[in-house]
């Protein structure tokens, strides 16, 4: 019996398939580690992420668990602002209006963030990386409103927390995107 033209076609799609999916399921190893993590702003901390996630495929989980955290970073970091916004009575102190610009960045990168959330669900890893990088630079200013401001509440760390989170995001989007090996 001969296999029929639409059976040949089935089983090359399911071929294709199952090496298409080799591709972009990387595992993540030492080896892959020590790829993602020094394209990062912090490759110590990356490592310690990426550290956690160790024989599992890069796609969906630890993918998603990076982002995660920068959300969860960024929504921490934008109450932080919120409550010392708040806590200052004065409406035209130059501290509070420079809390207010955070305030602003962070509302903005967090839209960002849902966007890049919204496309890593729909495995779009270019638009990823595209908000993810919108997001990062949009609080990079931050750090100077943070500096001025000598105040001791840890907002520089933390904006440096969220921008390194960031990082380990865009490095994953590039080992996971087409080319890359």
């Amino acid at each position: 019996m001969k296999p029929s033209l639409i059976s040949i076609f089935l089983i090359f799609l399911i071929l294709l398939k199952k090496s298409q999916a080799n591709k972009t399921h990387k595992i993540v190893t030492d080896a892959l580690i020590h790829k993602i993590c020094p394209q990062t702003k912090n490759p110590p901390f990356c490592m310690y992420i990426m550290n956690q996630f160790k024989g599992k495929p890069l796609l969906p989980t630890p993918f998603a668990g990076v982002m995660g955290m920068a959300q969860n970073q960024a929504k921490t970091t934008k109450e932080k602002i919120l409550g010392l916004h708040n806590g200052i009575k004065d409406d035209k102190s130059e501290l509070k209006l420079r809390y207010h610009k955070c305030l602003e960045k962070y509302t903005n990168a967090m839209n960002q963030l849902n966007e890049a959330n919204r496309f890593m669900n729909s495995a779009n890893i270019r638009s990823v990386k595209h908000y993810t990088s919108l997001a990062m630079s949009g609080v990079q200013s931050c750090d100077k409103e943070f500096a001025k401001s000598h105040e001791p509440s840890n907002l520089s760390k933390d904006n440096r927390k969220f921008q390194d989170l960031c990082s380990v995001t865009l490095a994953i989007c590039d080992q996971v995107l087409p080319g890359r090996h």
